[in-house]
This record gives C-alpha cells, structure tokens and sequence, in this order.
C-alpha cells in the first residue's frame, strides 16, 4: 500500500485534529473558523475528552452556534483512534500504548519519564507511519514495508493519549514507526500544532523528528519550520558501511546529507541560544561499525559539523534470532564512546528503559502473539526477513556471520507477528529531551 491508506471500512470519521479539513467543512456551513480554533483549543487543554458526549461546550471561549455540535458528531471525531492495549513498566518510568486507527491498523506511543534533580521530565515517542520503506537490516518496521501514512491528526492524537496519561508531557520525538520526513505534510503540519500556544504549547526545540537523510526534505524542514529538532540516524562512519546496513543510503550520499543537516542547523542557531541542535544516533552492531578505527572515522565525519552543536548518541544492538549482528560489549561501547569524548564531541550511551514491559517497541505484541522475537529499532529486528540482510564488512581478523536462510513457515509465522508490529525507535529519549533544554 502505498502513502494513502483505505478507510472504506473506518468505524469511525476522520480526527479533528486534522484541521485543513476541519476547515473546509466548516465553511461549507457557515460556521467561522474562530469557533473551530476555540473548539481545538478546549481540547487540546482537556486531553481526557474522548467523545462528542465529554465536551463541555459552555467551557468553550467562544459561544457555540447552535448547529455545530451536531455537525460534528456526524463528520469528526473527538479522538479518531483509540487505545488497544497499554503497558506499565514494574520502576513507572514507561507506558507503552498500542495506538489502533480507525482503519484498524496499529502503531506505538511510548511514555518516557526522566527523574531530574527537580522535576521529572515526560517524553512521548509518536509513529508516523503504517510501516516504512527504509528497510533498514537492522529493524522491525523495515520488514514490514509501506502501508500507510497517518494523518496530522493520528499523529496528534498520540499526544494527545500520553497528556491524559501524563499531563506534564512536554517533549514529543518522532521517533516511532515510519521515516518521518517521508509523510513530511502531514508531521510537519502536526508539528506546528505541538508548538503552537494556541493548542498543545511545546516549546522551540521541544519537539524532534528522526530521518535516516532524507536530504531534500531535511532542508525544507530547516526553512518551513526551524523550531523543530532534528535527529540522524547515521549508524555508519563511511557511505560503504551505511549502504550495507541501510539501503536507502544508497539514495543519498553521506556528505550531501551531512551538508543538509549544517543548512538546517543554520537555519535553527537563532532559534536555541545554547544546547545541542542535533543528535547523530549511531547503532553498535558488535564486529562491524564499532571498532577504534570506526570510531576515528566518525570523529573525522563529524569534525567542525553543526557549528560544534551535536550530541551522539550509540546505541549497543541487542541480539536478534537469524540476523548476522551481535551486540558489542560494555567495554567496546565505552571504548567507543571515550574516543568520539576525546575528539571533542558530546557522547552518550543509551539506557534501556522499560525492558520488562518491551520498551524496546515491537516486543508488545510478540508476547500478545506467541511469535518469535521482535526487537525495535534500536536493539534488534525481526526473525526472519524478506530479503536477506547484507552482512557489513568485519574488522580485520573477524569473520561475520552470513545470513541465515528461515524456513518458509517461520517466515510466515513472522510476517504474522509483523502484521500488528509497530517499532518505536524511542533511544535516549531523555537526551534528545535535554536538547530542547
């Protein structure tokens, strides 16, 4: 399927939220914009109305025509999707919502909590995206292909879900199903409704979108709305590597998309007076991108980029059954770290939160199913895949693994799995949160 998805079969009418059509509706009953501006603005401050039948509409700022809320009840949803299952981590740092559309497809929310000295920070990892068409060799969604965009409102529904949950939320991280910047109209106008004061009021920098390079679109986003963060996924050190482990590198060469990230960061220095303006997220896939001299390379990859104002973040792979990748150990990973420190650059190492309740989305629904292991993004990938995954070249003296040929069954057995499988690609949620300071 390609970007448009069918719902001749959706029980329930389009969101609200999707305001360019909550427009024009409007207008074919002569009902002025202002009540529909007032109407989001109500509830975007009670994320806990659900329906029609919970809206308050004497609350409203504006005197409501009488006409209007019938139309509405007719023509859009209060909130088009609806929570299908939710998961609580033992420590209550993570909630995990499965997110059912109302075409009956399914993606992933996750809310992240981060204790500070003084508060605690909550950040909700949004999908995009029915599956997605990057086909990176190391995740879930890739195995899945393209069947769907979601609409601004979708996406602004999953906010909308963790503010009910949690209604100190105040970072958003497009970090979840799908490339991001491959809906681009549709995240960049539910961006604009996060940042706008009108409705869910997030501060410049306080909202993130993750791309593997998509180079064209990376420099719109720079110009059409530079209050949002931007976060790479680069995984590699050199275009060799990163072709390997992602085909759509392939597409885009490493420095073109270096040079779209320095126009973006340009474009944003006036906006964030201090802090990091990127995050470059680098997978450690143990034995293939994570020696001393990967390490260099990236330190020179990265050297005098984004005007000083980076952070990477590495992400040790967790082991995934039947794919050629193993997860380097703690001592690599620092060792790792320590060189990209010396070099002058900001480096962390993820923490995993949530483990027992799959925080590392996708894990969900593999328990509701009984299937194989399914890791997320960042730590692994499914079982069996639909193309063989290309081993990345090891350093000298290793010899890699080849790909595993799976049975026909277990493939089947997987692509079931992955029918329902949403990959959240929620990494270091609590750094990204601390760019937007």
């Amino acid at each position: 399927m390609g970007g448009r998805r069918k719902f001749a079969s959706a029980s329930r009418p389009p969101s609200v939220w999707d305001v360019d059509h909550l427009r024009r509706e409007l207008e074919t009953i002569d009902v002025d914009w202002r009540h529909g501006e007032a109407l989001l603005t109500y509830l975007a401050h009670h994320p806990e109305v659900t329906t029609w039948a919970d809206v308050n509409w004497a609350a409203l700022k504006r005197r409501v025509p009488q006409k209007l809320p019938a139309f509405l009840e007719d023509a859009f949803s209060v909130r088009s999707t609806r929570v299908a299952s939710r998961h609580d981590s033992k420590d209550g740092t993570t909630t995990k919502v499965v997110v059912e559309l109302r075409d009956g497809a399914e993606v992933e929310a996750v809310v992240m909590r981060h204790a500070t000295l003084r508060s605690t920070r909550v950040t909700c990892c949004v999908s995009s995206q029915v599956g997605c068409a990057m086909a990176c060799s190391f995740c879930a969604t890739g195995t899945m292909g393209h069947r769907g965009d979601l609409s601004r409102g979708e996406i602004v529904e999953q906010v909308l879900i963790a503010r009910s949950l949690e209604p100190s939320t105040r970072n958003v991280v497009f970090m979840g199903m799908g490339e991001p910047l491959n809906n681009y109209d549709a995240v960049v106008g539910a961006c604009r409704l996060l940042l706008d004061s009108q409705y869910l009021a997030l501060r410049a920098g306080r909202v993130t979108v993750s791309t593997v390079g998509v180079v064209e679109r990376i420099r719109q986003l720079g110009e059409d709305e530079p209050r949002v963060g931007l976060a790479l996924s680069l995984h590699a050190p050199d275009q060799a590597k990163r072709e390997a482990i992602m085909p759509a590198a392939r597409g885009h060469r490493i420095d073109r998309v270096l040079d779209a990230v320095d126009a973006h960061v340009a474009l944003r220095l006036p906006l964030i007076a201090k802090g990091p303006l990127i995050m470059v997220e680098y997978i450690l896939l143990g034995g293939c991108n994570d020696s001393d001299a990967d390490a260099e390379a990236l330190g020179d990859l990265l050297e005098n980029r984004f005007a000083g104002r980076l952070m990477v973040n590495l992400i040790p792979y967790n082991p995934t059954p039947d794919l050629p990748y193993d997860r380097p150990t703690e001592g690599r990973a620092r060792a790792f770290q320590a060189i990209l420190t010396q070099r002058g650059l900001l480096c962390c190492v993820r923490v995993t939160m949530g483990s027992d309740v799959a925080g590392a989305c996708g894990q969900l629904l593999k328990k509701k199913r009984g299937a194989v292991d399914i890791e997320d993004a960042a730590g692994g990938g499914p079982a069996a895949r639909r193309r063989p995954a290309r081993a990345v070249a090891a350093p000298r003296g290793a010899s890699p693994s080849p790909p595993p040929s799976p049975s026909r069954a277990r493939r089947e057995r997987t692509a079931a799995a992955l029918a329902l499988v949403s990959v959240g690609f929620a990494v270091a949620a609590a750094a990204t949160a601390s760019m937007g300071g």
